[in-house]
């Protein structure tokens, strides 16, 4: 990891065991207990309570399956900065300038140094680019430390997933096939291909990403079973 992300992943706090403390929350919500979340995902019971403690990090197949499992969206395990509250008025008829701006701000905008944010197995970081969840996408920028992975094997899920190269370079492998992107570079294949991405060099690289979901007929988007349905 550079000293840039590290500096980064200290400003944003303890995010692996603010992973921990989400999935712990999120499995009592459904009522299950370790063991049979670890059973019904195919971990053992140990990896599922180290994450929960924050002394390990879930790989990305194992995220796409904790979410399927619990039937919540991926970004449910980010953590979420907390946005500053606009200054108190000074008169109750008259609101400080600028306050329906700020809250149209958090609305729309999402500042660099405000984004919800996840550090999965393998030194990767995934930044959310949108101000909360959204029903049939998701936007993130990747951040592969150097020689970093985003899984040992390959996955799948529904979808399709598009990627802009920023900086360094990553080496997808979709199919049979590893494509290198360097900067400028795009792609877009379906996500229930198996891939996987990985950093060849001893430099950060940065990407952005786009994975569109498939939407049910009948409704505004998937639901989050449907939507993340977990690595194969």
């Amino acid at each position: 990891m550079t000293q840039g992300s590290a500096a980064t992943d200290t400003a944003s706090g303890d995010l692996a065991g603010d992973i921990g403390r989400r999935l712990a929350a999120c499995r009592a919500q459904r009522g299950l207990r370790v063991a049979e979340l670890a059973r019904e995902i195919g971990v053992t019971p140990s990896l599922i309570s180290q994450i929960e403690r924050g002394q390990s990090r879930p790989s990305v197949s194992t995220l796409f399956a904790l979410a399927q499992a619990l039937e919540v969206p991926v970004d449910a395990f980010f953590r979420e900065p907390g946005a500053a509250s606009p200054a108190a008025p000074a008169s109750p008829a008259l609101p400080p300038p600028g306050v329906d701006r700020q809250q149209a701000e958090t609305r729309y905008v999402v500042r660099r140094g405000s984004r919800a944010a996840i550090d999965i197995q393998g030194g990767v970081r995934w930044e959310r680019l949108t101000p909360d969840t959204m029903g049939h996408l998701d936007f993130f920028e990747l951040v592969y430390g150097p020689g970093s992975e985003s899984n040992p094997t390959l996955y799948s899920h529904p979808g399709t997933e598009m990627v802009l190269m920023l900086t360094g370079r990553l080496d997808i492998s979709a199919g049979f096939e590893t494509y290198r992107l360097e900067p400028g570079d795009s792609m877009q294949f379906p996500s229930s291909l198996p891939h996987r991405y990985a950093n060849p060099d001893a430099t950060e690289a940065r990407a952005v990403t786009v994975i569109m979901y498939d939407c049910p007929a009948d409704g505004p988007g998937p639901a989050p079973a449907s939507r993340h349905p977990g690595a194969i």
